[in-house]
């Protein structure tokens, strides 16, 4: 099979420099595509600042990860220390190239490198959380920081949450959080209500967090008919003779669900949904194939207005506990987290946000310690609004026209199409806002790949631009503001329509990309074939990557699933095939038996009386040293503290172990040394801290199993992608938050309602929920986007079978691939496209395109 694609748009090697057109002093908004040197323009960009003079101490750089951050840095020192070598002119015309500077020489290079070394402390390049708390330490007594304050790690601010809510239970009386909890669950009260609290506080507090006293009483039940007109209504629809059996048994049932008070089990019933529509479209209501008597009509209006009140009611109900609720838990975990001295980077960011919005750019910047004269943002589409409402009062600062007539510059890079973090509070909208917010923004896209094969960029532009093929994608967008499916397709449609042509660099680069079904799993001779299901895939997928790993040992694999249960599930299935495989990310240390050990010794100072931890113990290397008991742990523990009580047990244990464990036991050490100044009297929370953190193994495998969100950044000679065949929409967040502006708090808040129940809602708040709808489904395309565009050169993709117009990433994906009428087969590319339906087959080529030879021809 050929591997060209001469018939492809290809652009040079290079990735793309400053424009010339633009100077520096514009604030400049730069959409770049994955692959396509984001880093690379950034870096340019400060370089360019410091060999015009720029002192770097007023060049501020965040990105989202210290390791981001770091890359930077090193990027400009070591492209810096290659354009100063005298010989290596090569080097001297790529950064030329990439600071659009033909005149630097040499010894400028070298002179720059030197004085950038010397004054290395006063460089700001690190991530928005360390900026927050540079700020923190600038506005300390304007924020009611107290002196000495520090940050908590994660272990410490699960301990502070569950400490503050323990207060506030004991602080109420048990008639007051009987109510508050029956309120917030709607009549039904869980057995262990700290436990209940606890997750109401983690799923919403974030939210509301600096928004006004009522945002929560936003969300008003109306009124429902006076019980002698509802009466009335009900007599009349209890009396009508109807003739067919099945709508009279499904108005009794209303009727009867009504009157028990049993409101929840008519939420969704589908006799009043029928009754909604039709009043929207003006049809007649129907009950499958009967048609609702119109003289009932007006009753059956009484009925869904005292059902509609009722809900809404509920729903207010709930949203009033959960307003007092975190009124309370607020007063609690931030007098706690005073008293104590600690905070997490979000009541940072909350503190600096109450601040700068009452504080002028003229005052913020005569407070500043250091000045900020030009700002760099990475990762732009992952900022949350709160990071923002902090950084628009920096952005403006450095934009403002001055008494000189200078200004300073502002630039930004990130690509809304790799938003996925919304889970945390990023928002991809905040690029719209920075052109509203700030003075003469320029905008600049880059859209060409330096990564992926041509076949790759091919299919990646074939999914998305032509995924409006799905019939998930056919509702129109004027229709019902309380159908979700109108925000599904709308989101579908706006993705498509915005997703620009993606071109590749390197022509020659040959590529694979497949998508097809899995077949069934035999199970012996003569017994029918297993159903296919998620376990299928991952052990077909498991199958094919070793494969791979064995003709090709040197490429690099990454595979890719949506959630960790799948991460898991793919570690065990290639290690079934002798596959060296890693967790990106890392796992727990206890994935060592030596760890795992070494914390029973720890367990039994903390619970002598658990038999557990002693006969794990004893029946181990540490069993034959008889001064291994409780009394000598804890003993240990307090004289020479934490961190050497652990390196004393791992010497014991160490001697009998191989090189991997002995690798853990160093990390073990490493954990230990770091978490001992926050260490609290109870051994068990650092037990506890060792099984959940993650820690990478010192030298990764070349096959390496991830989340589709910790490969961001990352990229692999071949991808698989594992879990394509889940609901891209899910569930709904327990909140629904309506923020009109992004650069203000949110305006009101309510708790979450099922999309079939949305009919019940003003339509203000259906266009709420349905925008909250709109951008789950955009970040689920993101997630595809992100995973399918960490490939260099092979993209492997197995789904099961399933109907065509299932809502699945699959079908989505395979409508976008299938395109053959609207994108042509090109022969060159060696593709093939299956028809729609054939993704109902199991064992089938859905969509192949390149060569599957590729790894021999690199």
């Amino acid at each position: 099979m050929s591997s060209h694609t001469t018939d492809l748009p290809l652009f040079p090697e290079e990735p793309e420099t400053i424009s010339a057109s633009k100077t520096l002093s514009d604030a400049l908004l730069v959409r770049a595509s994955a692959g396509t040197g984001k880093t690379y323009r950034l870096v340019g960009r400060l370089m360019r600042l410091l060999f015009d003079g720029v002192n770097p101490g007023t060049i501020l750089a965040t990105t989202f990860t210290r390791k981001a951050a770091g890359e930077i840095l090193n990027r400009i020192l070591q492209t810096l220390a290659g354009a100063a070598d005298p010989s290596n002119e090569q080097a001297l015309q790529d950064l030329q190239r990439q600071v659009n500077d033909t005149a630097i020489t040499h010894q400028q290079c070298m002179s720059l490198l030197k004085q950038l070394l010397l004054r290395i402390h006063q460089v700001r390049i690190g991530t928005l959380d360390s900026l927050f708390s540079q700020l923190a330490t600038s506005f300390s007594y304007e924020l009611q920081m107290p002196s000495y304050w520090r940050l908590t790690d994660e272990m410490e601010e699960t301990w502070l949450t569950a400490r503050a809510v323990e207060a506030m239970v004991g602080e109420a009386s048990s008639r007051q959080m009987q109510t508050l909890l029956s309120m917030l669950s709607k009549g039904d009260i869980k057995r262990s209500v700290v436990g209940e609290v606890i997750q109401q506080v983690t799923s919403t507090y974030a939210a509301c967090r600096r928004c006004p006293d009522d945002v929560w009483d936003q969300l008003v039940a109306p009124s429902k008919p006076d019980q002698e007109s509802l009466q009335a209504s009900f007599d009349a629809l209890a009396s009508f003779p109807i003739p067919q059996a099945s709508l009279r048994k499904a108005l009794d049932k209303v009727l009867d669900l009504y009157r028990d008070g049993q409101v929840d089990g008519l939420k969704e019933n589908t006799l009043i949904a029928n009754y909604v529509k039709a009043r929207r479209t003006g049809d007649p209501i129907k009950f499958g194939r009967s048609k609702y008597p119109v003289e009932i009509e007006s009753a059956f209006g009484d009925l869904y207005a005292a059902v509609r009140s009722d809900t809404l009611r509920a729903v207010q109900l709930q949203n009033q506990a959960t307003g007092e609720l975190l009124q309370a838990y607020d007063r609690q975990v931030t007098g706690l987290k005073q008293s104590a001295r600690t905070f997490a980077f979000d009541d940072i960011a909350v503190r600096l946000a109450d601040r700068f919005a009452e504080t002028s750019v003229e005052q913020f910047v005569q407070q500043l310690d250091n000045p900020v004269d030009h700002l760099l943002l990475d990762e732009f589409q992952d900022t949350s609004p709160l990071q923002w409402q902090i950084l628009k009062t920096i952005a403006l600062s450095v934009t403002q026209l001055r008494e000189d007539g200078s200004r300073g510059s502002f630039f930004c890079v990130g690509d809304t199409k790799q938003a996925i973090y919304g889970w945390r509070g990023g928002v991809a909208e905040i690029f719209e806002t920075v052109t509203g917010d700030l003075p003469n923004v320029h905008a600049d896209a880059m859209n060409i790949s330096y990564r992926s094969s041509p076949v790759v960029m091919h299919a990646v532009n074939r999914a998305f631009k032509n995924m409006t093929r799905h019939k998930n994608a056919a509702k129109s967008a004027d229709a019902d503001s309380c159908d979700s499916e109108t925000y599904v397709a709308d989101a579908i449609k706006t993705f498509a329509t915005d997703f620009p042509e993606h071109l590749a660099s390197r022509a020659s680069m040959p590529g694979y990309v497949e998508l097809a079904t899995c077949s069934e799993e035999s199970v012996g001779e003569d017994a029918e074939p297993a159903s296919i299901d998620k376990h299928t895939v991952w052990k077909a997928s498991a199958q094919r990557i070793a494969e791979l790993n064995r003709v090709a040992p040197h490429l690099s694999i990454g595979v890719l699933t949506r959630s960790n249960t799948g991460v898991a599930s793919m570690i065990t299935y290639l290690e079934s095939h002798q596959v060296d495989v890693s967790q990106e990310g890392g796992n727990p240390l206890v994935d060592s038996a030596a760890v795992d050990l070494v914390l029973s010794a720890l367990m039994i100072a903390e619970h002598p009386g658990d038999p557990r931890w002693a006969f794990h113990v004893q029946h181990s290397p540490l069993g034959q040293l008889p001064e291994i008991t409780a009394d000598w742990v804890r003993e240990l523990v307090t004289q020479s503290g934490l961190a050497l009580a652990v390196e004393e047990l791992v010497v014991q244990v160490a001697p009998h172990c191989d090189q991997r464990d002995q690798d853990r036991l160093s990390q073990l050490v490493q954990v230990a040394i770091e978490h001992e100044p926050n260490a609290t009297l109870r051994l068990r929370d650092f037990v506890q801290l060792v099984r959940q953190r993650r820690v990478e193994r010192p030298q990764p495998a070349p096959v390496r199993v991830m989340t589709i969100h910790q490969s961001k950044g990352l990229e692999f000679d071949a991808v698989f992608l594992i879990e394509l065949d889940q609901n891209p929409v899910g569930s709904q967040a327990a909140c629904v938050v309506d923020m009109p502006d992004l650069s203000k708090p949110a305006t009101g808040i309510t708790r979450s309602l099922s999309s079939k129940a949305w009919h019940y809602l003003e339509t203000s708040w259906q266009r709420v929920f349905g925008k909250a709808t709109h951008r789950q489904v955009t970040e689920a395309l993101c997630l595809l986007y992100v995973a399918m565009t960490r490939s260099r050169q092979g993209l492997y993709m197995m789904v099961q079978p399933c109907k065509a117009g299932n809502k699945r990433t699959a079908t989505w994906l395979h409508a976008g691939l299938s395109a053959v009428e609207t994108q042509p087969v090109k022969e060159s590319l060696d593709e093939f496209a299956a028809a729609l339906d054939d993704i109902e087959q199991p064992g089938t080529l859905l969509y192949r395109c390149g060569d599957p030879d590729w790894f021999e021809h690199r």
